[in-house]
Order: C-alpha cells, then sequence, then structure tokens
C-alpha cells in the first residue's frame, strides 16, 4: 500500500487484495513504468511464492485500521461510506429490495384494489419499474423517462400507459417518497446521517424534521460523491483527478423533501442542505489528518 493521500489509504487498509494489486499501485505511483517493454531473457526475482508485498500491505492497513478504530463511532461511520471500498450487490441487499416491493404491493392492493384484481401481473410490472427508477435517481443517475419504460415493458403505447398508469406510478413514487429514508440499507450511512442531523441542529439551533432528516440523507450522499473525486488525488491539497457534477439537481432534491422546486431556495431548504455539507466539509478535514500523521511516521 503505497501513500498517495488519505483517502486513499482509508480506502486501501479495507481492500482485500488480488493478484494484480501490486500493477495497480504501480499504475498510481508511475504510470511511466507500465509503458516499459519486457526484456527477453529476463530472470523473474518475484516467484508465486512471495508474499513480502501482501505481508507489508497488511502491516500498513494494520496501522490505518488501528487510528480509525480510535475515532468517535460516528466520524468512522462517515469515513467508511465516503471512502471504503464499496460492496457489490448481494443476497441481502436484493432480499431487501423485495421486501420493499411486496410492501407496495400491498398498498397498492388495498388503494387500488379493481385495478390490482384484474391486472395483478401489471401492477408487479409497474411498482419493480418504478421502484427502479427511483432507486437510480437516489444514486444521482438519469434513468429513461418511466412512461416509456413501462410502454416497453408493458407493450402499450407510451399515452395509454400514462392515462391507464399514471394515477397509481404517482402513488408508488410518493410512497417511495417517503419510505426511502427508513429504507437505506447502508448501516454507516443511516449513523452518519443521525449525527449529521444532531450536530446541524447543535449549530444552528434550528429545529428538526422529518424534512431535515432527508436532507442530511442527500447531503451526506452529495458530499460522498463529490469527494471520490479526491479519493486517488497525489496530494492533500484536493486537487482532484477529474471533476464531478453535483449529484442531485435543485428539482430532485425539492421532489425528496416534498416541497415545491420554486420554493426549494426561497424557504431555506438550500440553505440547511449547504450547512450540512459545511459539517460534512469539517468531519473530513478531522478525519484525515488523523489518517495523514501516519506518513510521518
Amino acid at each position: 500500500m503505497q501513500y498517495l493521500s488519505a483517502r486513499q489509504m482509508w480506502h486501501d487498509a479495507f481492500y482485500s487484495r488480488s493478484a494484480n494489486d501490486q500493477l495497480l499501485e504501480i499504475n498510481r505511483s508511475n504510470a511511466n513504468l507500465l509503458r516499459q517493454k519486457p526484456v527477453m531473457n529476463e530472470t523473474q526475482t518475484r516467484g508465486p511464492a512471495d508474499n513480502s508485498s501482501r505481508v507489508m500491505h497488511m502491516a500498513k492497513a494494520g496501522r490505518v485500521q488501528s487510528e480509525i478504530a480510535k475515532l468517535p463511532a460516528h466520524l468512522q461511520a462517515f469515513g467508511m461510506y465516503c471512502w471504503a471500498p464499496k460492496e457489490q450487490d448481494s443476497l441481502p441487499a436484493y432480499k431487501h429490495h423485495n421486501e420493499i416491493a411486496n410492501a407496495l404491493a400491498r398498498e397498492i392492493k388495498e388503494k387500488f384494489p379493481q385495478e390490482y384484481g384484474l391486472y395483478t401481473s401489471r401492477v408487479s410490472i409497474v411498482i419493480l419499474n418504478v421502484l427502479k427508477y427511483e432507486f437510480e435517481r437516489d444514486k444521482g443517475r438519469k434513468p429513461q423517462n418511466i412512461d416509456i419504460t413501462l410502454a416497453g415493458a408493458m407493450a402499450m403505447p407510451k399515452d395509454k400507459v400514462r392515462a391507464q398508469w399514471g394515477h397509481i406510478v404517482k402513488h408508488i413514487r410518493g410512497c417511495i417518497r417517503d419510505m426511502q429514508l427508513v429504507t437505506d440499507s447502508d448501516k454507516n450511512l443511516s449513523i452518519a446521517t443521525l449525527h449529521l442531523l444532531k450536530e446541524w441542529q447543535t449549530k444552528t439551533g434550528a429545529e428538526a424534521t422529518e424534512k431535515h432528516s432527508v436532507i442530511a440523507s442527500l447531503a451526506l450522499k452529495s458530499f460522498a460523491h463529490t469527494d471520490q473525486s479526491y479519493l486517488f488525488s497525489a496530494s492533500e491539497e484536493r486537487e482532484p483527478v477529474k471533476q464531478s457534477k453535483p449529484l442531485y439537481t435543485n428539482e430532485y432534491l425539492s421532489w425528496r423533501v416534498g416541497v415545491a422546486a420554486a420554493n426549494w431556495k426561497r424557504d431555506g431548504w438550500q440553505d440547511a442542505f449547504d450547512e450540512m455539507t459545511g459539517v460534512l466539509n469539517g468531519w473530513a478535514r478531522s478525519v484525515l489528518e488523523d489518517i495523514v500523521k501516519l506518513r510521518l511516521v
């Protein structure tokens, strides 16, 4: 594990090394070495049984993990969410999504019994596609218009889909918006969001509502997305490897909070979002300073 930045050290300390990881380290530190052509009959001094690189990595990773373990629980959760390697979707995640889909199906069965009784299979198609659509938007992506997606899935004209299923789609999206905060399955995100809300409330003296809880979660996701640009920077001067665009638009933020887009700034929601982002910047500086000290040891 080579030192490039405190963020990178946090990331690599929890990264499971593979056979190609030494090459990745070379790529980070000196890309010119990768352009060198192999020499004919060159003696290879590093064999498959040589574990020195792995042992050295584990020793350095242990030092970083030990320093991280000294941090308060909410700062550990914050750092793990922002900089630790992301796990791939697993069976528990899919199970979690299925539970949400089943809850939505029960909601539609209760609110729209006639449509559910006549078109049960199509209701399932609508639920799964709308759920996927909103999860994609929560990740900052721009999925295809939901009407077009449903038209293709149900082999119906887009106008007919909107006329027949528009009210159900709107209801499902509202349900997803209301339950999205409690359905975030990332434990680190939940812990950091809770403490972010408390610290913001302490600093501003404002009363925290459910809408502020949503803003705190979105501010943390947005911060983590933006900060990824600095993950493998070669210094601590916060010079990003590549610039990243904001994760969310004001239109999406206002929709998630449940206010009109025109009132997002006027009613102070943008200010709350910016204040929480400022708290997160302070957390990052505090946490990374402790990791930087390992470079000097």
